[in-house]
């Protein structure tokens, strides 16, 4: 049996809406998402228009504490309306802020048998 390859840092479940920037050019789109899980290294969400893998992005997410948080990241996967994003800059405030989130989240296992993460 093969053995899962591991996650860059461990996801857990935390869910809530998300904006997402994105500039396309000279065009600067808002685009609205939900949040399905959460890690360290960045987070995956529903997200009805179309986004492309390596695309350059912009959350504005609410954390567990009161204050929403800006963070850039990466579109890394797209599966229909499904998308993986890697965040590409964290201050150590928001890396801290996503430690406490973290900590109140369950954590998620990963699937087995070669079923897609995702």
């Amino acid at each position: 049996m093969e053995t899962p390859v591991p996650d860059i840092s461990p996801r857990h479940r935390f869910e809530t809406r998300v904006s997402i920037s994105v500039h396309r050019g000279e065009q600067h789109l808002t685009l609205q998402g939900w949040v399905r899980d959460l890690s360290e290294s960045g987070l995956r969400a529903f997200v009805a228009d179309s986004l492309l893998v390596g695309e350059a992005v912009t959350f504005e997410i609410q954390l567990s504490d009161a204050r929403s948080q800006v963070i850039p990241a990466k579109v890394m996967r797209a599966l229909g309306t499904d998308y993986g994003f890697q965040f590409t800059a964290l201050s150590a405030e928001q890396r801290n802020r996503i430690q406490a989130t973290l900590r109140e989240s369950p954590e998620l296992s990963r699937p087995q048998g070669g079923i897609i993460w995702s």
